[in-house]
């Protein structure tokens, strides 16, 4: 493992050199947050961003809080809300409030038709204004980002490269060779504490009614009795530029 958190590492330090406006994603995952200490260990000021929604575990933002206090991220969060939630509020986190008008028409037009919720009866629509939305203006001023995407993950993940180029944007992926359990190995030799959510059984953990526990794969518990079952937001397949 060790020789590929060397090679990870160089190649931190390779992309902040040419691509000066570069910043860290971070949805406070696991892999996430070994992305997150790679990077910092190299550039120590490097710009975090994440991209919540209102479906996330309130657990997750109890930990994107404690994480980004421990760790001095200086984290700027986008959601699509009218207000900042409480826990979030604090001269540590910047939070970006998104519209919610778009959002809002759509639940309203589902539930109004079937009554059923729309991450239920539309993922992809709900994933797309929730999370690929907010991620176009996260990285709208910046020439590169940083992804703790791994090979291993998922069905859908197995072709990603370590760098990757579209619509202008540069994708660096640090830790795409990395497996599961050269992430816990990681995090336990670092002393980086983990979402609660981990230790029941959840192998990958999004917004809270589109993650379940267990799966043969990470991502299988991900939009579960779905259409998207073990598939993607559409941050890392849509063009964000």
């Amino acid at each position: 493992m060790e020789n590929k958190v060397k090679h990870a590492k160089e190649l931190i330090a390779e992309s902040i050199i040419k691509y000066p406006k570069i910043a860290v994603a971070c949805s406070f995952g696991k892999d996430s947050m070994v992305a997150i200490h790679l990077a910092r260990e190299v550039d120590p000021n490097i710009k975090v961003f994440s991209v919540m929604t209102q479906y996330k575990p309130r657990e997750t933002f109890e930990y994107l809080r404690l994480m980004n206090e421990k760790m001095e991220l200086r984290t700027t969060v986008y959601i699509v809300a009218d207000d900042i939630p409480e826990i979030l509020k604090g001269d540590s986190l910047e939070v970006m409030l998104l519209p919610t008008a778009e959002f809002k028409q759509a639940t309203s037009e589902i539930e109004s038709g079937n009554g059923a919720r729309i991450y239920t009866a539309d993922p992809d629509e709900c994933c797309r204004l929730l999370k690929v939305e907010p991620t176009k203006l996260a990285v709208s001023n910046l020439d590169a980002w940083i992804t703790g995407l791994r090979n291993t993950e998922g069905r859908t993940r197995v072709d990603y490269q370590e760098v990757e180029e579209k619509g202008g944007l540069i994708k660096i992926n640090p830790i795409l060779t990395f497996t599961e359990t050269d992430i816990w190995k990681y995090m336990a030799t670092r002393g980086i504490e983990s979402h609660p959510w981990y230790e029941m059984n959840y192998r990958s953990i999004g917004c809270a009614p589109c993650s379940n526990p267990g799966g043969e794969l990470e991502r299988d518990g991900r939009w579960k009795d779905t259409s998207k079952c073990g598939g993607e937001c559409g941050i890392h397949t849509q063009i964000l530029k």
